[in-house]
């Protein structure tokens, strides 16, 4: 199994971001591609419903298709086999010896595709902490690389050091006109902020295999797809739970099933009844 070094750990404490080889077998990336692309085919048949029964935690799939771009959320529920495989892999573990979790449990996962050359395939600056119920260091984003990505290929960018960032900043996929919350900035001053001559973007190309992981405060997008070949750009994410994680809603949060739940408590981690350990 992939190792962890000393050095990614670094990167990832100094820069938000680190990014770690082969740490997804070859075999792994056939089967999970051919897995996310049965369900792309299947929702554009319309054969497998985007509305499921209620789920606890889960809102229901949603898919977004259009000028190139394929943007798939909350399949690991429905399609057990997807979270079986990744698990498989080992990379939950270097997940939690790069952030110093002891334990880890799956919160969301995202699909990206991306083909052909349309601006919709860049992903604009955003950070994902914003729209959170749950606050926490330990909600690192897992990025695994299906294709190679290249500079042209639609690679992702971050801001450098984001991640230490104190405050948060009020998304506009937040509910709009209401009183900005105490630690919230407006987003107008994310954009300012990688807009800067000086600010430090890193840009983090892939090999199919590689994974990124991302602290939730990192400010990240990515490049549009600049390649006039053939094929695409194809990543999926997982979202983690660790050990520091604890459920503080705002009144600007995008709430999910769970944060309705009686039995989340704020100030408190989410119960293992409704987000169980899947790490060890």
């Amino acid at each position: 199994m992939t190792q962890v070094t000393r050095q990614q750990i670094d990167l990832y404490n100094q820069v938000g971001t680190t990014h770690i080889a082969n740490a997804f077998p070859s075999d792994k990336v056939r089967e999970l591609t051919e897995l996310l692309d049965d369900i792309i085919e299947r929702l554009r048949a319309g054969t497998f419903p985007n509305h499921a029964q209620q789920h606890p935690v889960f809102r229901d799939t949603e898919f977004e298709d259009h000028d190139g771009y394929v943007r798939l959320v909350n399949v690991m529920h429905r399609v057990p086999e997807i979270q079986q495989l990744v698990l498989s892999t080992g990379v939950a573990a270097l997940v939690a010896e790069v952030i110093g979790a002891r334990s880890l449990r799956v919160w969301l996962d995202a699909t990206f595709s991306k083909v052909g050359q349309a601006p919709e395939t860049a992903t604009p600056w955003h950070n994902d902490e914003c729209t959170f119920s749950f606050q926490g260091e330990h909600l690192p984003s897992l990025w695994i690389a299906l294709t190679d990505v290249d500079e042209d290929n639609s690679p992702l960018i971050t801001l450098a050091g984001s991640h230490r960032d104190t405050h948060r900043y009020y998304s506009t996929f937040s509910p709009q006109g209401l009183p900005i919350p105490d630690n919230f900035r407006p987003w107008s001053e994310l954009l300012a902020r990688v807009n800067a001559p000086d600010a430090d973007i890193r840009v983090w190309t892939a090999k199919a295999g590689d994974v990124l992981i991302i602290h939730p405060k990192t400010i990240h997008g990515s490049l549009p797809r600049r390649s006039a070949s053939d094929g695409r750009r194809l990543a999926f994410t997982i979202r983690w739970v660790g050990d520091d994680v604890v459920w503080r809603p705002t009144p600007i949060t995008m709430l999910a099933p769970f944060d309705k739940h009686p039995a989340m408590v704020r100030g408190e981690p989410p119960p293992e009844n409704l987000f169980p350990v899947v790490w060890p």
